[in-house]
């Protein structure tokens, strides 16, 4: 399942996907900069690689350089904005279709509405997952800190009892 979007300014392939692939971690060129927005996160990129992408009829054969993040995604991989101007595609979200000129003829891509309806909902549940993960582990530290607070005030409290003073806090 690859997600085109053109609101994406790159190229995005997911690790699992890539390590699927059977490709080493070696050919990763190291990245400096981080994604910002991605799944409502920021993302460290694990590098970017340049592959050859074809359709395996011989209409579309071309080199696309994605980022590989280790985010999980319903999706093999995103397909952005530099590679639709690259083959002069005309996308379609509402028909889920996409256009192409390829040196035989227009080339049309027809997408599976059952499918993206799937990888949304699993999208969903994921942020949804990883959302309620982050608020349990805030409101586990914040119950450490007051753990945490609560042990000084009671030891202050001893110690000041210890010391024979009559009035405790």
């Amino acid at each position: 399942m690859i997600l085109v979007d053109s609101g994406s300014s790159f190229e995005v392939l997911f690790y699992d996907t890539f390590k699927r692939m059977e490709l080493s971690d070696d050919i990763l060129i190291p990245l400096t900069y981080r994604v910002y927005g991605f799944n409502g996160i920021v993302t460290v990129p694990k590098g970017e690689v340049t592959l050859r992408v074809s359709d395996g009829e011989g209409y579309l054969d071309t080199l696309i350089t994605f980022y590989v993040v280790d985010v999980v995604s319903p999706y093999e991989a995103i397909i952005g904005r530099p590679w639709i101007a690259g083959i002069k595609e005309v996308a379609s979200a509402y028909h889920q279709r996409l256009r192409f000129p390829s040196y035989r003829e227009v080339v049309e891509v027809i997408g599976d509405p059952q499918a993206a309806r799937q990888c949304m909902q699993l999208d969903i549940q994921q942020n949804e997952e990883r959302r309620s993960r982050q608020l349990r582990e805030k409101n586990k530290a914040k119950e450490i800190k007051a753990g945490e607070e609560l042990e000084k005030v009671i030891l202050q409290a001893v110690m000041a009892y210890e010391a024979g003073e009559k009035e405790i806090l």
